[in-house]
């Protein structure tokens, strides 16, 4: 199961971020099927999350995941409507079990559209399947091979394929092939 590095500094947002909306651990507990001892323990960064876990958590608390994480440097030009993310300035989110990092690409979350690129190590997973608040989500291979499953249906993904489905249907995915996995995701509006 993947899971989230950087778990202390995580963690702490998510406390300040729950106890500010005035939620309690239990009551996030009670909505995702958590405990809240598994809670407790992540935010002192005792313990890691799966994507899955988070993207739960993250709903009750509605907030989109990359809100937990540093912001990335962005240039607006507002009166043209232009954002500019540099490749040194990217926000960057690794999970150790195994390998995957996710480099955000565009994340401005008052924004309409999301862009991760991911790389993904053989045999790295999502977890068990999760859903998020977004409306559409796309995903296209650069390469290696993407296994997917949308409401219990399982579909291959080679290089050079597209997938486009609703955020809202449980998914969940692994890498089944023998090299790095490398794919973009756009998201919108953003949730991640």
């Amino acid at each position: 199961m993947s899971d989230i590095n950087e778990t202390n500094t995580v963690g702490e947002k998510l406390r300040t971020i729950r106890l500010s909306k005035g939620v309690t651990l239990n009551m996030i507990a009670s909505q995702t099927g958590l405990t809240s001892s598994f809670i407790s323990q992540f935010e002192r960064g005792l313990t890691t999350a799966s994507i899955a876990s988070m993207q739960k958590i993250v709903q009750v608390l509605d907030i989109p995941l990359a809100s937990l994480f540093d912001k990335e440097m962005v240039e607006d030009d507002t009166a043209d409507n232009v954002s500019i993310v540099r490749k040194d300035n990217r926000r960057q989110l690794s999970f150790p079990k195994p390998a995957l990092t996710n480099d955000y690409l565009l994340t401005n979350l008052d924004g309409k559209l999301q862009v991760i690129y991911s790389t993904i190590e053989p045999g790295g997973k999502s977890g068990e399947p999760y859903s998020h608040n977004s409306d559409e989500e796309c995903i296209i291979i650069l390469s290696g091979v993407m296994e997917i499953t949308i409401n219990n249906k399982t579909y291959e993904l080679h290089e050079g394929d597209t997938i486009k489905f609703t955020s809202r249907s449980p998914h969940d995915w692994k890498n089944t092939g023998e090299n790095t996995l490398e794919a973009l995701w756009i998201i919108t509006p953003p949730s991640f």
